[in-house]
């Protein structure tokens, strides 16, 4: 889980003035420039608002004017191609440097099974070198859009389960994939980027208004972030930190870290999935059995992929064609609303286009 950074009195330096948190950035600007990565202007030497360059400009519109939301973590852009990508900072002892390197090996990182985020670079940190920076790509949240359609459900689910029994199969509990640490891979729903700071806005500061479909791009890629609190080979943990409070959870009674990771998936999918569309109940068995108070109730990562493949396999073809549903009022507005998203949907398939190649 990632601290995020103060938002109260700690920050009262404001957005003319760096804070705290973001000096080491300042300080690491030149080592990261010499190594190929570029920081907005904000972290650059010698910065000055631009609001107070130019009165005439509102702050909150300015692209400097936005500080960091996360302790240790900023974005670059790749000098080489122009590339946005986030630098992460991690202790070189903790176990997230070497899982992580091993995800991204040249024998591992192209199947297309493995949803574990793709570490473009790994830098001894210029101002510690107990201290590594990670070089990952830039993503973003999975509901930022919102899903559209029941297509696009069955495809996060997945992923999701497909890229955990991979993660299982090389012996990696992440132990924390909580709804926060699943990110896609969404380029090609924004004709424009969002800002690396505010999923609202444009890199130049300006509100997003437009974005497209999954469906219309032909889909999207998910990962798995953060193996802050991973492990690897190990049968048995210990611990309650994680974002999920599962049952079994203990400081001194060890637990199977794999059983932990159905748990805290099966959770995603209730709370993002169950709770929020009312026409996806026939998930409710996968959650059930995931979820199952017991972890020895609980399927393995293979299994649970099956039995979603099964549920998915006797799905009536009519369930394909429909959007996702929150509660509404009314049969005719319900009609039409369904007779719309119809008509957009075939136009979407018609005029999908490829999915853009793997991050690299």
């Amino acid at each position: 889980m990632e601290r995020e950074a103060p938002r109260g009195p700690e920050k009262e330096a404001g957005p003319e003035t760096l804070t705290e948190y973001e000096l080491p950035w300042l300080a690491r600007y030149e080592f990261l420039k010499e190594r190929g990565y570029l920081l907005r202007p904000r972290y650059r030497p010698g910065w000055v608002a631009s609001w107070k360059t130019n009165p005439s400009l509102r702050p909150i519109f300015c692209e400097d004017w936005t500080t960091i939301d996360h302790i240790g973590i900023l974005d670059a852009q790749r000098i080489s191609d122009g590339m946005v990508v986030v630098l992460k900072e991690i202790d070189a002892k903790s176990s997230e440097g070497p899982i992580t390197s091993f995800l991204s090996s040249e024998s591992i990182k192209g199947n297309p099974r493995n949803h574990a985020v793709p570490v473009l670079d790994i830098l001894v940190d210029n101002l510690d070198d107990q201290k590594l920076l990670l070089v990952l790509p830039l993503l973003r949240e999975i509901n930022s859009p919102d899903f559209d359609s029941i297509p696009e459900v069955l495809d996060l689910v997945q992923q999701t389960l497909e890229g955990l029994a991979f993660l299982h199969e090389n012996e990696v509990a992440h132990r924390d994939c909580s709804f926060g640490n699943i990110l896609m891979d969404a380029r090609a729903l924004f004709p424009v980027l969002w800002h690396p700071q505010s999923s609202i806005v444009t890199p130049q500061g300006r509100m997003i208004t437009k974005t497209r479909s999954r469906t219309e791009v032909g889909g999207v890629r998910y990962y798995f972030i953060d193996f802050g609190l991973s492990t690897r080979g190990e049968n048995l943990t210990t611990g309650f930190a994680g974002n999920e409070r599962a049952p079994e959870l203990s400081n001194t009674i060890p637990y199977d870290p794999y059983r932990l990771d159905l748990y805290i998936l099966g959770k995603v999918y209730q709370e993002k999935l169950l709770d929020e569309f009312i026409n996806v109940e026939f998930l409710q068995p996968l959650i059930d059995r995931m979820t199952a108070s017991n972890p020895a109730d609980r399927p393995s990562a293979a299994e649970a992929y099956t039995i979603f493949k099964d549920l998915r396999a006797n799905l009536n073809l009519g369930w394909f064609n429909q959007r996702l549903r929150k509660t509404e009022s009314g049969l005719v507005r319900r009609t039409l609303t369904d007779s719309a998203y119809w008509l957009q949907l075939q136009f979407a398939r018609l005029s999908a286009k490829p999915v853009l190649p793997p991050l690299e």
